[in-house]
C-alpha cells in the first residue's frame, strides 16, 4: 500500500470518469465511509463486465486484501453472474471507513462509472435493464421477421439487408449490455472486444448496403454510392481480421478497435445526408429514413466522443444504445412501408390509366370494325352500282347500234323517201348517247380505286354537266325534287372527264339524299381561266363542326346526318378526286336551309389550239410523250425510258380497258387531239418545275 501511495496520484471528482488512455494499467483508490449511526450494506459496482485485467482490494493497514479477482475465470463468472458487472458488497459499521483499491487494464476504453447503491436500488436497476434489453431485442427480432416476410413476398432486396442489419443490432445490444460476456466470454476479454467490433461493423455495413439497395444510390446518387461502397468494404475488412485479434500486438489491436469505431461513426454520419437527399428527390414519404438515421448518428457521435475520453467529464449511458437503435429500425421500416404505399398508389393509378387506355383501344377497335363493315358495305354498294352502270351501258350500246343501223338504212334509201332531218336527229342522238355511255362506264370502273392515274382530255362543259343532269333528273323527279342546270359560258375544260363525273355524281347524290323539298342546282361558268362549278341544294345542311372537318384535311369518313343511310365517304372521295386534278373543293355554306358547294378547276378556255405531237413534246421537256396508238414505237420508247413516272401516253382510245392498262405502264395519259393549252395544266407544269 505504501508503494501505491508513494506514486503519482490524481484526485478525481464525480462518479463517471475516464481513467486515461486504453491499454494502460490503472489503479483507482476509493475511500468509503458510513456517515450514518447504523451499520449498513451496499454494493460497489464498476458498471464494466469486459476487462482484460481486473482486481478489487480492500486496504487493511499497509496490506491489500484481494476481494474480487477478475483474472480467475471461475471468480469472474460467479461475480458477473451475480451482479452483471464487476461488483463487491460493502458492509460498514457506523462511521466506519474503508479504502478500496481497483486495479484494471482495458483494451478499448477506461470509462468506468463507479457507483455505490443499496441492494434494492441496485437490483431494481438490474431488472429494469434486463427488461429494457429484452424489449429491444424482441422488438428488433419482430422487425427482422417482418422484413424477412416482406422480402419473401416482394423479393425486394432492401428488406433482406434491413433484416441483416437488425440481426446485428440485436446481437450488439445483448453484447453491449454484457450478457454475452457474462455467460460466454467472462475469461476471454479480447474475444469480447473482437465480437463487439464485429457486430458494430456488421450493423454499419448492412445498413449502408440497405441504403444502396433501397435508395438506389447507384442510379440516383452515383458519387454518394461510391462513398457507401468504400465504407462497406472497409467494414467487411475490419470484420474479417477480428478472429485473430488476440494474436496481434497491442498497437494493432488499438488501431483495429479505432477502425471499427471509425466505420460506425462514418456510416452514421453519412447516412443522414443520403436520407435527406432521397427525401428531397424521391419523395417526402422517406422522411422516417432521415429521422431514424439522424437519431442514431447523433447518439453514436456522442457515444464515440464520450467513450474515447476526449472530454473526461462527459457522461455516457450505454443503456440508451438499445432504444435509440430500435427507434432507428422502426423509422427505417416505416419508411419502407410508406414507400410501398406510394408504390401501391402509383400502381393503382397506372392500372387505372391502363384500364382507361384499354377501354379507349377497345373503343377504337370497335370503331375500326364498324368502319371496316361500312367500307365493305360501301364497296359492295359501289360494285353493285358499277355493275348496274356497266349493264346499262351495254344495253345503251345496243340501242346505239340500232340507231346507227337505222341511219344506214335511211341513207341508202333513194329519192324523196329519204328524210335528211330525221337522219341528222338519229345521228345526233346516237353520238350523244354514245358519249354518255363511254363516260358512265369509265367513271364506274375507276370510282373505287385509289390510283393517282389521270387521263387528260379536252371537253366542253356541257358534255360534263348535261349527262349528269340526265342521270339524276329521274331520281330527283321521283322524289318530287327539281334539278336545275345552268351553263353560263361555252367552256372548254382540260381535265379527266370520267373522274370529274364520279366526283360530281357523289356530290349530287349527297344533295339528293339530304334534300326533302325544293331541289338542287348545278351551275358552270369560267372565271379567270378557271372552271367554277357550284352545286346548291335546299337540304337539311350540316353542323359547323362537320363542315369545318370536311373542309379540312380529315381522312376519316364523316357523316353529316346519322339518321340517313350512307357510308360517309362521298364528299371525301370527291374532294380527293378534285385535288388530284389540281382543283379545289370546299363547302361555302351549310345551314338548315341548304348547302352550297364550290368546285374550282384549272385550265378552262374558250378557244382550243390544236398542236402536233412533236410540238407537245417540245413544250414538255421534262416528260416523254409516247403515241400509244403506234404500239411498236410506244413499247420501244417505254423500254428506253429512264423513269416511267415521266411518261405520257397519247391516244384516241379512252375506253376502260385502255385506261386500266395504261395506269400500270405510265404516269399519265392524254386523249387526242392534243392542244397547246395542255401545256398550261398544273399537273404537267408542276412536274416539269420539279424536274
Amino acid at each position: 500500500m505504501n508503494a501505491i501511495l508513494a506514486g503519482s496520484l490524481q484526485h478525481i471528482k464525480g462518479s463517471t470518469i475516464h481513467f486515461g488512455p486504453p491499454g494502460t494499467r490503472t489503479v483507482v483508490l476509493l475511500k468509503v465511509r458510513n456517515a450514518s449511526r447504523e451499520q449498513g450494506s451496499w454494493i460497489l459496482t464498476t458498471g464494466r463486465g469486459s476487462l482484460k485485467h481486473f482486481r478489487l482490494y480492500e486496504a487493511e493497514g499497509n496490506q491489500l486484501s484481494l476481494i474480487v479477482d477478475g483474472t480467475d475465470p471461475q471468480v469472474a463468472r460467479q461475480n458477473l453472474g451475480t451482479y452483471q458487472a464487476f461488483s463487491s458488497e460493502l458492509v460498514l459499521a457506523p462511521r466506519q471507513e474503508k479504502l478500496v483499491v481497483i486495479e484494471f487494464v482495458s483494451e478499448n476504453s477506461t470509462y468506468m462509472p463507479l457507483r455505490i447503491e443499496s441492494y434494492g436500488t441496485f437490483f431494481k436497476d438490474r431488472r429494469a435493464n434486463i427488461s429494457m434489453v429484452s424489449g429491444v431485442v424482441v422488438g428488433a427480432l419482430t422487425l427482422l421477421l417482418l422484413n424477412f416476410l416482406f422480402f419473401s413476398i416482394t423479393g425486394f432486396k432492401e428488406f433482406l439487408w434491413l433484416a441483416v442489419a437488425e440481426a446485428f443490432f440485436a446481437l450488439n445490444t445483448v453484447h453491449s449490455e454484457g450478457y454475452i460476456t457474462i455467460f460466454f466470454l467472462y475469461d476471454r476479454p479480447l474475444t469480447g472486444v473482437a465480437v463487439e467490433d464485429f457486430f458494430k461493423c456488421g450493423f454499419a455495413g448492412a445498413m449502408a448496403q440497405f441504403c444502396r439497395s433501397f435508395v438506389k444510390t447507384a442510379d440516383n446518387f452515383p458519387k454518394r454510392d461510391l462513398v457507401l461502397r468504400a465504407l462497406i468494404l472497409f467494414a467487411v475488412a475490419v470484420m474479417l481480421v477480428q478472429p485473430g485479434l488476440s494474436l496481434y500486438p497491442a498497437e494493432v489491436r488499438f488501431f483495429l478497435h479505432m477502425s471499427g469505431w471509425l466505420v460506425a461513426v462514418a456510416v452514421a454520419l453519412f447516412l443522414p445526408f443520403v436520407g435527406y437527399a432521397a427525401m428531397k428527390q424521391l419523395g417526402f414519404q422517406l422522411w422516417p429514413l432521415f429521422v431514424g438515421w439522424a437519431s442514431l448518428a447523433l447518439f453514436i457521435i456522442y457515444a464515440a466522443v464520450a467513450s474515447m475520453g476526449v472530454f473526461t467529464w462527459l457522461p455516457i449511458n450505454w443503456h440508451l444504445a438499445g432504444p435509440v437503435g430500435l427507434f432507428e429500425s422502426i423509422m427505417v421500416t416505416l419508411a419502407l412501408g410508406l414507400n410501398l404505399k406510394k408504390i401501391q398508389q402509383e400502381k393503382l393509378a397506372a392500372d387505372a390509366n391502363f384500364a382507361q387506355s384499354l377501354g379507349e383501344r377497345l373503343e377504337i377497335s370497335e370503331r375500326a370494325k364498324r368502319l371496316a363493315e361500312e367500307k365493305a358495305f360501301a364497296l359492295e354498294t359501289v360494285s353493285s352500282q358499277n355493275a348496274l352502270l356497266h349493264a346499262s351501258g351495254h344495253d345503251s350500246r345496243q340501242v346505239i347500234l340500232a340507231l346507227n343501223s337505222a341511219v344506214e338504212v335511211l341513207k341508202r334509201q333513194e329519192g324523196t323517201n329519204s328524210d335528211s332531218s330525221l337522219v341528222e336527229m338519229l345521228e345526233s342522238s346516237a353520238d350523244f348517247l354514245n358519249e354518255i355511255v363511254s363516260t358512265t362506264i369509265s367513271g364506274a370502273n375507276i370510282a373505287p380505286g385509289d390510283s393517282d392515274f389521270v387521263s387528260l382530255s379536252v371537253f366542253r362543259g356541257q358534255a360534263l354537266i348535261e349527262p349528269l343532269a340526265m342521270m339524276f333528273k329521274a331520281p330527283f323527279a321521283n322524289k318530287k325534287l327539281l334539278l336545275e342546270v345552268r351553263i353560263v359560258d361555252d367552256v372548254q375544260i382540260i381535265s379527266d372527264k370520267p373522274l370529274l363525273m364520279r366526283a360530281l355524281a357523289n356530290l349530287l347524290s349527297n344533295s339528293y339524299q339530304y334534300t326533302e323539298t325544293g331541289g338542287a342546282c348545278v351551275s358552270l361558268e369560267r372565271v379567270d381561266g378557271q372552271a367554277v362549278i357550284k352545286i346548291t341544294d335546299s337540304g337539311s345542311g350540316m353542323s359547323t363542326e362537320v363542315a369545318t372537318a370536311l373542309n379540312g384535311d380529315a381522312v376519316t369518313r364523316i357523316r353529316g346526318n346519322e339518321s340517313i343511310a350512307g357510308t360517309g365517304s362521298g364528299f371525301g372521295s370527291a374532294k380527293r378526286i378534285i385535288e388530284t386534278l389540281s382543283g379545289k373543293l370546299e363547302i361555302v355554306s351549310s345551314t338548315p336551309g341548304g348547302t352550297e358547294i364550290r368546285i374550282v378547276l384549272p385550265a378552262a378556255f374558250t378557244v382550243i389550239t390544236p398542236i402536233s405531237v412533236g410540238d407537245l413534246q417540245a413544250g414538255l421537256a421534262a416528260w416523254a410523250v409516247l403515241d400509244f396508238d403506234q404500239r411498236g414505237d410506244f413499247e420501244a420508247g417505254l423500254g428506253s425510258a429512264e423513269d416511267k413516272r415521266r411518261v405520257i401516253a397519247l391516244t384516241y382510245d379512252d375506253t376502260t380497258v385502255t385506261r386500266g392498262r395504261l395506269s400500270h405502264l405510265v404516269a399519265m395519259a392524254a386523249i387526242k387531239p392534243a392542244c397547246r393549252e395542255m401545256l398550261d395544266h398544273p399537273l404537267l407544269a408542276t412536274a416539269s418545275e420539279q424536274v
